[in-house]
């Protein structure tokens, strides 16, 4: 019989996911706004007309039909590179999101898990690092990096965006280690990873994903505001880059909102979808534990 209690509250993070799915609006809202840019992100060469950095157009052109979104002042597609960005946008913010996730993910359960000095000591380390102003630290990094590669990007927003995460996921942790099913586990000769990656986490499942989706949204911020201060890779065409050469040059004396307003928006757009997931499944969490939940 406890056996099957602590089977029936492993599985409860995975019946919050498929009630998730198919219940809730505004993750099917998010979840179809994040599938039309994925699918735009997958499909660009055969979406964007022309090629991106091709430069053999009138320069400042207004949107036509032959040019959706305009031309920019190299000659350059607007709709194009706005297509085109799309794939570097979208791959920078989750492949830095789930490095984040990972780290994030991994100190927040032992530090709640364990508790005790290793969770303090854990925290500790988290808190000091929290003090450091994130983005003023990335930029500090980007700057005096000899080349910043696609990489280099992923790794600097990944590696320092993970504080808040585990934060999070420890304080859901420390609720989860004393229920039975944790007990049973160590009944049962379960190790600590063993017991932090097969027993806690499978319950903690929609937290875990609101926080994954939120460092994802995060990352593709980051990216954009260092691609916007010149931070980037420039041998690359995405959103904040090309917010970046817009500004630099003076699209806005020239009243070219064709080339900034774009990017910009597909920036919220992509941010809001994520964020619809993200607190869809904290409020599902929330409503299934009777409380609120912490970020």
């Amino acid at each position: 019989m406890k056996k099957e209690k602590a089977a029936r509250q492993k599985s409860d993070g995975y019946l919050m996911l498929e009630k998730y799915l198919l219940k809730n609006i505004r993750a099917k809202v998010g979840l179809f706004i994040l599938l039309f840019f994925a699918l735009v992100a997958v499909f660009a060469p055969l979406i964007a007309p022309y090629q991106p950095k091709d430069i053999s157009f009138m320069p400042w052109e207004k949107p036509s039909l032959a040019h959706p979104l305009g031309v920019n002042s190299y000659g350059q597609d607007i709709f194009s590179q706005v297509v085109y960005g799309t794939q570097v946008t979208m791959s920078v913010g989750v492949l830095a999101g789930l490095l984040t996730s990972f780290i994030g993910i991994f100190v927040g359960l032992l530090a709640g898990y364990k508790g005790g000095r290793t969770g303090e000591v854990l925290m500790r380390i988290v808190d000091v690092f929290l003090v450091v102003p994130t983005l003023a630290f990335m930029i500090v990094l980007a700057a005096f990096l000899p080349s910043m590669g696609i990489w280099n990007l992923i790794i600097i927003i990944g590696g320092l965006n993970w504080l808040w995460m585990a934060r999070s996921i420890r304080s859901q942790t420390l609720s989860e280690a004393r229920r039975e099913y944790v007990d049973a586990a160590k009944v049962q000769g379960m190790g600590t990873l063993e017991i932090m990656f097969r027993e806690i986490l499978p319950n903690i499942i929609p937290v875990v994903t609101a926080n994954m989706v939120m460092v994802i949204t995060s990352a593709m911020l980051t990216e954009a505001t260092l691609s916007f201060l010149g931070l980037g890779d420039p041998s690359l065409i995405s959103w904040g880059q090309m917010l970046s050469v817009s500004f630099d040059n003076n699209a806005i004396l020239y009243n070219a909102w064709w080339w900034m307003l774009p990017p910009g928006l597909c920036i919220a757009t992509l941010g809001f979808s994520f964020m619809l997931i993200g607190n869809s499944f904290l409020d599902i969490y929330a409503n299934d534990r009777g409380g609120a939940v912490k970020l």
